[in-house]
């Protein structure tokens, strides 16, 4: 199969969804989604070759100026961490992925209905929404993602025709993991 999509009769801002490109059989990322070499850095290391795992920060553990020195270091260095002792409940993280999972898995055109794209050719791009980059030019380096970003707090401007009503307990969920008391 051809690692490049076809060219789309649609306006050049608007790309294919990684999904589509994985059900359309592309085996490699299309050019746009791959850094040019000359913009890489070279000295990163592959997810086996780091010399220690990724940092666990205990949440719980945040005033003791150790855990502290800790995040930041962490941040500073990995630019990400593992959370534990956050408080939320195992159950309620499993019903979250497993609606996530849903979501995702549903036909192109139902997650379309919540796109991004607000006018569908591009020009009109929100941030919360389903879909990918934003694109403003043709060379842009795109990340090889799909997302669904939704806004949660402040609880007054969700947009809840973004918040799908399938799978069914989508919204029960996603909502309730904004209700769980912050510590």
């Amino acid at each position: 199969p051809s690692t490049e999509m076809a060219a789309s009769d649609e306006s050049p801002m608007v790309r294919p969804t990684v999904q589509e490109l994985t059900a359309a059989g592309v085996e490699e990322p299309p050019r746009q989604y791959v850094l040019p070499e000359q913009d890489r850095h070279g000295d990163l290391l592959a997810a086996d070759e780091f010399p220690e795992p990724t940092p666990l920060i205990d949440l719980s553990r945040l005033t003791d100026a150790d855990e502290a020195e800790r995040l930041r270091a962490a941040l500073q260095t990995w630019g990400f961490f593992l959370a534990t002792n956050h408080g939320i409940e195992e159950s309620l993280m499993d019903a979250m992925m497993s609606v996530s999972r849903e979501f995702f898995r549903q036909p192109a055109e139902e997650k379309q209905k919540c796109s991004n794209l607000a006018d569908g050719n591009g020009k009109d791009y929100q941030v919360e929404g389903y879909g990918s980059d934003k694109v403003v030019s043709e060379d842009q380096v795109l990340n090889w993602s799909d997302r669904l970003q939704l806004e949660v707090d402040p609880e007054d401007e969700r947009n809840l025709a973004k918040w799908r009503r399938h799978p069914e307990s989508f919204r029960d969920v996603h909502k309730s993991t904004h209700q769980e008391p912050r510590k």
